[in-house]
């Protein structure tokens, strides 16, 4: 809704504003009401008023004056006067502060009406433009923040202050540049990935909301890692940043009731003299917060501790080979042996950080995703899937859980596809069969049809069926005999010719070892 404020010395004006139109329907709240100058002045800094409707003359403040002093306050205010038509020529001075339109007393309904339809237009019209141009600053954030990150394993690549101002729209200036990565954590967060990007988005909301209070220009975006800050400003107060940061965490930490038990991180890159040395206090940041896995801590400074870079984690080539071997066959058992037999194997590795154990989770998606395309899937976006889902853990033990029942779902799926790839062929098989069993119908024939060698078909219909082909074809056949030999006056003769068999004896020793009887007594029995 659109606030406003209605001002005039006479109660009666301002009774007959709020009855003449249902400003409700139009889209206004009247959140103010004013009988001089001075109060009125006070309603528009108080209910932040998006209109003022006010008349030209009024106690404590002239028209002019509060308009002048609203309009300083608020230059978005917008502005409608009541004039009479002697003080018509008073009225138009004031339009030069920007006074949206003007009503003439005594005051008509359809022109008030008028006025507030073109006022509501146009601030919807400011709002749309304020809203697109809010969101064209955070895309070039987001824009720049995607290249530092990207920059950060290439130490050669910089970014210069004039190239971040004049390729991003950024007013950086000397001073003091370091990057911060604010990261929420949630218990088995990765089993609830749309509340956990709740979070995330309460999350980059709260830091554009505090980052004001240390900097007047700043980056925020959100990366994998968590939401992502660039910050420049004159001077580093460790002071104001600390405190900064202590109520960003503190509000994120709010909505625990409301998103489960969420503990926040912070992270400070080291404080560098230009923006040439971003890239490196964002390397540190990122290096930090993966390192919140192994060493939790709400406060993390890149100014403190150095991130070691060079320890890192290679699984063993015969390991990747046993992962490997237990994706392309399917075994879930195996995954799951593996998986705890690796998980150990990193858990008593040297000097231990959250790099490694992104390490090791990709040791493991590269060597399940290279058996899971032996077995004839890519599994490359249930791979993007989990490497998403990682940065929604906040444990070791969440990323190991993560992974057994992931990978474990992700097998049995494919035991499934490969279940139902295997069938088809057989339904294929046994439709063509009920259709032509009268026929002289051989292997050959059924596996030219389903597009398989005899040899290969042989094997997968004895494997889904428990049957040879022979067999099952011989069972179809007595089957449509007994419907023959009770439905209809058929000699044993037509119905042998009906079902596929020329020879009388052969058919009636066939017929005899699968029912018991012979085709003659079947008939008797069952008619």
């Amino acid at each position: 809704m659109i606030k406003a404020i209605l001002a005039d010395d006479e109660k009666k004006v301002v009774f007959l504003l709020q009855r003449l139109i249902d400003w409700e329907q139009l889209g206004f709240e009247i959140v103010g009401i004013a009988n001089d100058g001075i109060r009125a002045l006070e309603l528009v800094e108080e209910a932040d008023a998006d209109l003022l409707v006010t008349d030209i003359r009024m106690p404590g403040a002239d028209g002019i004056e509060l308009i002048r002093r609203a309009k300083e306050k608020n230059p978005g205010l917008h502005v409608i006067i009541i004039s009479g038509y002697r003080e018509f020529e008073y009225a138009q001075s004031a339009l030069k502060y920007g006074v949206e339109d003007y009503l003439l007393k005594p005051l008509k309904k359809d022109e008030l009406n008028n006025i507030l339809l073109r006022i509501r237009e146009k601030i919807e019209e400011d709002t749309q433009k304020e809203y697109r141009q809010k969101k064209d600053v955070e895309k070039r954030q987001e824009m720049m923040l995607t290249q530092l990150r990207g920059n950060a394993n290439h130490e050669e690549i910089r970014l210069t202050r004039s190239q971040l101002n004049d390729e991003y729209g950024f007013r950086f200036v000397e001073g003091v540049y370091y990057a911060a990565l604010i990261k929420p954590g949630i218990a088995e967060g990765w089993k609830q990935p749309e509340g956990y990007r709740i979070v995330m988005q309460h999350t980059l909301e709260i830091v554009r909301r505090e980052l004001p209070a240390i900097s007047e220009e700043f980056a925020v975006s959100m990366f994998p890692e968590g939401v992502a800050a660039v910050i420049n400003s004159k001077a580093y107060n460790p002071v104001e940043v600390k405190q900064c940061f202590t109520r960003i965490r503190k509000e994120i930490e709010k909505q625990r009731d409301l998103f489960w038990n969420i503990r926040a991180t912070v992270v400070i890159g080291s404080r560098k003299p230009c923006a040439e040395e971003l890239t490196e206090s964002v390397r540190e940041a990122i290096w930090l917060c993966k390192d919140r896995i192994c060493h939790e801590q709400m406060w993390r400074d890149a100014g403190v501790e150095q991130p070691d870079y060079h320890t890192r984690y290679q699984m063993e080539a015969s390991q990747k080979k046993r992962f490997q071997e237990a994706a392309e066959f399917l075994s879930r058992e195996k995954i799951a042996q593996e998986l705890e037999e690796s998980y150990q194997d990193l858990l008593h590795a040297d000097r231990l950080n959250g790099q490694m154990v992104e390490d090791w989770f990709e040791d493991v998606l590269r060597a399940c995703l290279s058996g899971m395309e032996q077995s004839g899937d890519s599994g490359q976006r249930f791979v993007e899937k989990l490497r998403e889902l990682l940065w929604y853990c906040s444990c070791l033990q969440d990323i190991r859980q993560l992974l057994e029942q992931m990978l474990v779902q992700k097998i049995q799926q494919l035991e499934e596809e490969k279940a139902l790839q295997e069938s088809r062929p057989i339904m294929l098989a046994k439709k063509y069969m009920q259709e032509h069993f009268q026929e002289e119908l051989r292997l050959e024939d059924v596996s030219s049809y389903v597009g398989f060698n005899t040899t290969y078909l042989s094997s997968l219909f004895k494997k889904e069926t428990g049957k040879n082909f022979t067999d099952y074809l011989t069972e179809l056949r007595v089957a449509k005999a007994k419907e023959l030999l009770c439905a209809e006056e058929l000699s044993v003769q037509d119905v042998c010719e009906r079902v596929g068999y020329r020879d009388i004896k052969y058919f009636s020793r066939l017929f005899k070892r699968s029912a018991g009887i012979s085709p003659s007594d079947y008939r008797k029995l069952y008619r």
